[in-house]
Order: structure tokens, then sequence, then C-alpha cells
């Protein structure tokens, strides 16, 4: 499944993405914008804008109805039956949702915090925007806790 969540979703489009879930976010987009590229692009719309019900069924969507982000997922994940594919997480860019690439140890030296290069062994990168990641505690948090994975 592909989302484009609206700005009031930012945190849920992270989860998402984190996830493994194609999820385009921006909170720079307008509405109709948002709209636009849900239909062209044949993605579900995540929406808390009450608007959309007047939109009928001229777009797939999913108005979400709680203010937080957890809940939010649950939401999403109850609702469209979701199913979360654990090799999926962790491959995709947080931040521009780009898909990740597997990067050798050794090319990251001098681009990650000294601790972090000695106590880690895989990193990923982001092409589009160059960050890198890597298997941190926020990680082992959501690979532990059930609504996730």
């Amino acid at each position: 499944m592909r989302f484009v969540a609206d700005r009031m979703l930012g945190k849920l489009a992270k989860v998402l993405r984190i996830l493994g879930f194609d999820t385009i976010y921006s909170n720079r987009v307008d509405f109709e914008e948002l709209l636009c590229i849900g239909r062209r692009e044949k993605r579900i719309v995540l929406t808390r804008n009450t608007l959309i019900r007047n939109k009928g069924g001229k777009y797939a969507f999913l108005f979400i109805h709680d203010d937080d982000h957890k809940a939010q997922f649950e939401e999403v994940r109850t609702r469209l039956n979701l199913n979360i594919d654990p090799a999926g997480a962790f491959t995709r860019c947080i931040l521009c949702n780009n898909e990740l690439k597997k990067i050798k140890r050794e090319d990251v030296e001098g681009d990650v915090p000294d601790y972090v290069f000695q106590t880690h062994r895989d990193f990923s990168s982001c092409a589009k925007c160059k960050r890198i990641f890597w298997k941190g505690s926020h990680y082992e948090n959501m690979r532990h806790d059930t609504r996730f994975m």
C-alpha cells in the first residue's frame, strides 16, 4: 500500500516510512495538491481534514480521527487491514521517503559519531538527502513494540 499524508499527520507518515510503506508527506503541500497526488499516483490519502468528506467517492482516502500518532497508526492498521512485513521495516528514509541502500561500514567512518561507528556494523544511506542510518535504540524499541511488528 502507498500513502500520501496531509500536513496534520507528519508523525504518522514517519511511522509508516519506518515500517517500509511508501508515504509521501510535506507540510508545504496544500490540500488540493495532496488529493491530486493521491489520485495521480493511486495512493490512499490519509487526512484529518473534514472537508474531504464532501469529495465523496472521487478519492481513495482514510479520515484519521485520533490526535496521537500511535493511535493514528493503529487506526490505519486496523481499518486497512495493514500487513506489516518486518523485512520491509527500516528500508525508507524517514525524511524524504526514498528507498535506503546498504553501504559499507568503512564508507561511513568520519560521517557518523565515533561511538556509533565502533558499536554498529550495518549502515544504510539515502541517495536523495545523503543521511546515514543505523539500527540504534529506536530500532530495538520498535522491534519489540507489538503494535509495529
